[in-house]
């Protein structure tokens, strides 16, 4: 057994044990330019552990946040589904809770400003917090009032001071992300109104865990959450999850609601999902150990058919330069000499190297390979029924999660008559 040595991010336990070293890594969005391509970038440990005290899930290395997230390459607008998926949250949020127009929305981590759009119509005033001053700038563009800084406690006093309370609170794709975990959760309960809700979305432990989406974790993603965990971590603030379930967005997100303990009965959903987690032994170190084992398992998998593809002369690209896809090559060691281009539809990565591979960066529909990398998987319903004549033509889909596959032609005959 290894202690990561740091105390822990929620209850401040020392008894953090290790499962997972998947080694020094590059900031996962820290893209290289080719006149770098030389220069070695900063490397950071990416080990990961379990809080044996409030079972907490985290990595032990923390990079300012100043570092990651000021200049960010990211756009939540970039896909379809994405999209459709915060018109349907803020559709349903606003009659849940019978928002009314005029009431204010907060959106920590607003990025483009793609979910704070989907209230508008309905009549809401929005305000998005993002710490990018590129995102900041699109949301701007689009008529989403935006302010460009970190959310802490003293940003959510602003807020009070100039716009008033908020009716909702919503965090989606940011709560694992936070440095000042707790002074975010102080500024959301100073923000609420009285009957106010926080909603988070974030990635799901348990999901990861069940689609061995070890990818997920880099160093933007300080912590991991099961509904134990974050449940023990709002308990510490006097707030409450109410409403708990799993969202099918991004391989499976958290959602739960949040609101000042006693203030909301707590729904058959929360004692649900705490009766699930226990029966999967998610609160068990073991789970983690034989979770950090499979990881292993498919990197050799991996790694032998790129090598297969390699040697029949077939060539492969990533579809998509994702952060989770700089985790999974560089964790397993695949560089140019196995996947030799990334395809991407986000114009802000294009001519750009991944970090720590060095794997090109090209614009999308430039070249077609014999075979895609998905390292995007998380979207690949959506990849599947746009690549249809790709398919046709003998073009390949290598899936390396949930498991390991390869989609083409025949495979997709198959999933019809299924």
């Amino acid at each position: 057994m290894t202690k990561l040595g740091i105390a822990c991010r929620s209850c401040g336990s020392t008894d953090v044990e290790m499962f997972l070293d998947l080694g020094d890594q590059p900031h996962c969005n820290r893209l290289i330019p080719p006149a770098l391509a030389g220069q070695r970038e900063p490397y950071y440990p990416l080990r990961v552990g379990f809080c044996r005290a409030c079972t907490l899930v985290q990595i032990d290395h923390t990079i300012p946040k100043e570092s990651m997230f000021t200049d960010y390459p990211y756009v939540s607008g970039t896909t379809k589904t994405l999209v459709a998926h915060f018109k349907e949250t803020a559709e349903r949020l606003t009659a849940t809770y019978g928002l009314k127009p005029g009431e204010l929305v907060v959106d920590i981590g607003s990025n483009d400003g793609s979910w704070l759009a989907q209230y508008q119509p309905l009549g809401l005033r929005v305000l998005g917090i993002d710490p990018a001053a590129n995102v900041v700038e699109l949301a701007l563009k689009r008529g989403v009032p935006t302010w460009a800084r970190f959310f802490n406690e003293t940003t959510a006093e602003e807020i009070v001071a100039k716009e008033g309370k908020a009716s909702l609170v919503t965090a989606a794709g940011v709560f694992f992300h936070l440095e000042e975990l707790h002074s975010v959760i102080k500024g959301v309960k100073k923000l609420l109104t009285d009957d106010g809700v926080f909603v988070v979305q974030a990635i799901y432990l348990g999901g990861m865990l069940e689609n061995l989406a070890f990818d997920q974790v880099y160093h933007e993603h300080l912590v991991y959450y099961t509904l134990r965990s974050i449940e023990a971590l709002f308990a510490q603030h006097g707030l409450e999850v109410f409403e708990a379930g799993v969202v099918d967005i991004h391989g499976g997100s958290l959602e739960i609601h949040v609101a000042p303990k006693g203030k909301r009965p707590v729904g058959k959903s929360v004692i649900a999902m705490r009766e699930d987690e226990a029966a999967k032994k998610f609160g068990e170190f073991e789970t983690y150990e034989a979770f950090a084992n499979n990881v292993w398992k498919l990197r050799d998998e991996l790694v032998a058919l790129l090598k297969r593809y390699k040697g029949e002369g077939k060539s492969v690209y990533a579809y998509g330069a994702p952060a989770k896809g700089a985790t999974l090559v560089n964790s397993f060691g695949i560089g140019p000499e196995l996947v030799q281009q990334a395809t991407e539809k986000n114009p802000m990565k294009v001519g750009y190297m991944m970090p720590g591979s060095r794997i090109p960066i090209i614009a999308e529909g430039e070249k077609r390979p014999d075979a895609y990398l998905v390292l995007a998987w998380n979207f690949l319903s959506e990849f599947i029924a746009k690549e249809q004549a790709y398919f046709a033509d003998g073009g390949e889909f290598i899936v390396p999660v949930p498991k390991l596959q390869v989609i083409g032609k025949d495979a997709l005959k198959d999933q019809a008559a299924s």
